[in-house]
């Protein structure tokens, strides 16, 4: 197995975890983004911002697109919610259309470290090696027990 590192510049031996790890497969790359926290005012903007790295990063480095991503966790901060969930739910909207909707945690936290920031996004993508291969089956299933 191939493995690369992407961490930010002049850590050098400083770092202590990557901002990315992209791991080479036969046919895919699998890639995982660790923590992401994005600047803005509000959750929704902080969501924004971390989907537009990571869209730019997927593109630049893994060659790779926003609808390989197939989880996000999500960590807010406790004294966001419930107000943050609608507003991440309304920025992912903008990224991601269906049926190329990525499965979610959104898990609530007492600090988000890393600033004063509410969100906090980890993410995982699979890279196909071969875009032609790459379709997207919708299989509608019942609610999980719990929900209405």
């Amino acid at each position: 197995m191939e493995k690369t590192v992407f961490r930010r510049e002049n850590r050098g031996d400083d770092a202590v975890a990557a901002t990315a790890v992209r791991t080479r497969h036969d046919d895919h790359d699998h890639v995982q983004l660790d923590g992401v926290v994005g600047p803005g005012e509000t959750p929704r903007e902080q969501a924004r911002r971390v989907l537009h790295f990571a869209e730019r990063f997927l593109r630049e480095y893994c060659d790779g697109e926003l609808s390989d991503v197939t989880m996000i966790r999500h960590f807010v901060s406790d004294d966001a919610l419930p107000d943050a969930e609608a507003e991440i739910g309304a920025a992912c909207r903008e990224y991601f259309a269906p049926p190329e909707l990525p499965a979610t945690v959104m898990v609530g936290v007492s600090d988000v470290v890393g600033g004063d920031r509410d969100v906090k996004i980890e993410m995982e993508a699979t890279v196909p090696h071969d875009r032609d291969g790459h379709d997207v089956d919708v299989v509608e299933l019942p609610p999980p027990p719990g929900y209405v």
